[in-house]
């Protein structure tokens, strides 16, 4: 059994629309997954279905008052569970800040289908807008900006949208591509081929050595090239390795954009992904070993948190929790340094972490207090 679907971004002329194919008994989760990749949207922010008179996403406390209803939770609600009837319509809501609505409907359900089917796209128009434009103000904005010769904004708008992006086009093909390229996360688990148990291969440091010891000199210098066009995180580790102090300080100001751009983007709101921003603190530490820039991005990490309360408000517990053992970690290594060094550099950035969140909620603010009168260098 397969569905056939249609969707439609709402209040958008031409209409921006996608036909696909795809198993019944996904879960929501997975037609969230089917549908970003249809669209041509990048999954950056929360979502949530509303089908008879149920909303379906991922529970999150943030947006909560948001719902007087309960939000199922979209990873383990199936959709044949709530679908079942063909015609019938229902919405799905992306981005809750640039609130983009799609209408779904149940063209046709086919029970001729025996075999597994794997997402198709069957047809579609137009290009869907880029992420962060602002909704469907900002975006109708944009195309009469765009369109207008001389417009001041123009420049602005192009500079800013990604390479490429044409707003009249849609091309299924490459669609049908990447929904091939995702098939195993996009079809039931129940429905995968079971894979066999097998011990994950690994190079050990013995192995590797004596490997080494073998290769000629070209043989290592090929080694090495190869490593370097690997991957990025290779051909930085290398940098760092090579370059030394200056690749270390110009991956710095790389990692600090990337902490920076989950709370305050260019444009739009933050997504607000901490564990994006911590993962790209962990890598940066892995890849140049440099304490004092890893502690830096920390300490940066905590201040751009106090920032973000500081400009939309109260968050949420997780939020506070995570912003309080970043600065635990950066107190920790501060009382860790016999030098004082760094709390001498860094004493007035670290004070008025505590200074700053004075009056937020969450106890934010005395935790913060108590960490800092717990340094001994005070």
């Amino acid at each position: 059994m397969i569905y056939i679907c249609k969707i439609e971004l709402d209040d958008i002329a031409p209409s921006i629309w996608r036909q696909f194919q795809f198993h019944p008994e996904v879960t929501f989760h997975q037609l969230h997954k089917i549908i970003q990749v249809m669209m041509g949207w990048e999954d950056y922010h929360l979502y949530k279905f509303h089908i008879g008179g149920q909303v379906i996403g991922l529970p999150n406390p943030t947006f909560e008052d948001m719902e007087t209803r309960e939000v199922l939770n979209a990873r383990r609600e199936i959709v044949i569970k709530h679908l079942q009837k063909e015609n019938t319509e229902f919405s799905y809501i992306y981005d809750f800040g640039d609130n983009w609505r799609h209408t779904i409907k149940l063209e046709k359900i086919d029970t001729s289908a025996s075999a597994v089917i794997s997402p198709i796209c069957l047809g579609g128009e137009r290009s869907c807008p880029q992420e962060d434009v602002g909704g469907v103000w900002g975006y109708q904005h944009m195309m009469e900006v765009l369109s207008t010769p001389n417009d001041p904004e123009q420049k602005e708008f192009k500079e800013w949208l990604r390479e490429g992006y044409d707003p009249e086009t849609f091309h299924c093909d490459e669609v049908n591509d990447k929904l091939r390229q995702r098939k195993t996360k996009l079809i039931p688990k129940s429905l995968l081929p079971q894979a066999e148990d097998k011990k994950p291969l690994k190079l050990t440091k013995t192995s590797l050595n004596k490997y080494l010891k073998r290769m000629s000199q070209e043989q290592m210098m090929e080694l090495v090239k190869e490593c370097y066009g690997a991957s990025k995180d290779m051909e930085r580790f290398l940098a760092v390795k090579i370059l030394g102090e200056e690749a270390v300080e110009s991956l710095f100001h790389e990692y600090r954009k990337k902490v920076e751009h989950e709370f305050f983007p260019q444009r739009g709101h933050g997504k607000l992904k901490l564990q994006e921003a911590k993962k790209a603190i962990s890598e940066f530490e892995k890849l140049t070993g440099s304490e004092k820039y890893s502690f830096e991005l920390k300490l940066f990490y905590v201040e751009m948190g106090v920032s973000f309360t500081l400009t939309y408000g109260d968050i949420d517990e997780r939020f506070y929790e995570s912003m309080e053992s970043m600065y635990a970690d950066v107190i920790r290594t501060v009382n860790f340094d016999d030098t004082a060094e760094l709390f001498d550099e860094y004493e007035e950035r670290i004070s008025a972490i505590v200074s700053d969140t004075n009056g937020i909620g969450w106890g934010f603010h005395d935790t913060l207090s108590y960490m800092y009168d717990q340094i001994r260098w005070i």
